[in-house]
C-alpha cells in the first residue's frame, strides 16, 4: 500500500482532494455569478393588488424598461389592466428598493384593489453588478480557478510524480 502511495499516486490523490474542495467554493461562485451578471424575464407571476393607494413590494430589485404587462388572473381574455403599474420604489418595511406594484385611487374607482392579477415584467434582481467592469470580472472569477487548478495539478505531478523525474533526467 506504502508504495502505490508514492509518487503518481500521492500526487494523483491530493489533486483529488484538492479538486473535490475547489469544486465546491466554485460552484457557490458559479451560481453567484449567474444572478449577478443577468436581468430576468418574470412572466404571468400571480399576485394580490393591494388596497387603495398602496404599493405592493414585489420580486426584484429594479424594473428593466417599461415593457410589462399586467392583466386580471381570473379572466384571461380581458387583456391588460391601464390603471394599475409598476415602479421601482423603496420597501416600506426593510428599506430596500424593490419593484413595486401601484393601486391608486383610479385603480379602486374600477374596482381592482384586493385583486388577483398576472404581472409580466423583466427585472434586475438583489446582488445584480451595474457596471459592466464589475460583472467582466466576476466572471474572470472562474475562469483564473480554472487556471489555479491546473497549475495546482502540473506542479504536484511535477514535484511528486514521474513528470518530475523525467525533467530531471535530462
Amino acid at each position: 500500500m506504502v508504495e502505490i502511495l508514492r509518487g503518481d499516486g500521492a500526487a494523483i490523490m491530493t489533486i483529488f482532494i484538492g479538486a473535490i474542495i475547489v469544486i465546491a467554493f466554485m460552484a457557490t461562485i458559479a451560481d453567484d455569478v449567474y444572478t449577478q451578471t443577468n436581468t430576468f424575464s418574470l412572466e404571468n407571476v400571480t399576485l394580490t393588488t393591494g388596497a387603495v393607494d398602496t404599493n405592493t413590494s414585489i420580486g426584484g430589485r429594479e424594473l428593466v424598461g417599461t415593457d410589462w404587462v399586467i392583466s386580471n388572473a381570473t379572466e384571461a381574455d380581458s387583456g391588460p389592466i391601464p390603471s394599475l403599474s409598476l415602479q421601482t420604489g423603496t420597501d416600506a418595511t426593510t428599506g430596500l428598493r424593490t419593484v413595486q406594484l401601484v393601486t391608486n385611487a383610479t385603480s379602486s374607482a374600477a374596482g381592482y384593489d384586493n385583486l388577483a392579477v398576472n404581472v409580466s415584467y423583466v427585472q434586475i434582481p438583489d446582488g445584480y453588478l451595474n457596471t459592466s467592469g464589475a460583472r467582466s470580472i466576476q466572471s474572470l472569477v472562474l475562469i483564473v480557478g480554472a487556471l489555479a487548478i491546473l497549475v495546482f495539478a502540473v506542479v504536484l505531478l511535477i514535484k511528486k510524480g514521474s513528470l518530475g523525474e523525467m525533467i530531471r533526467r535530462r
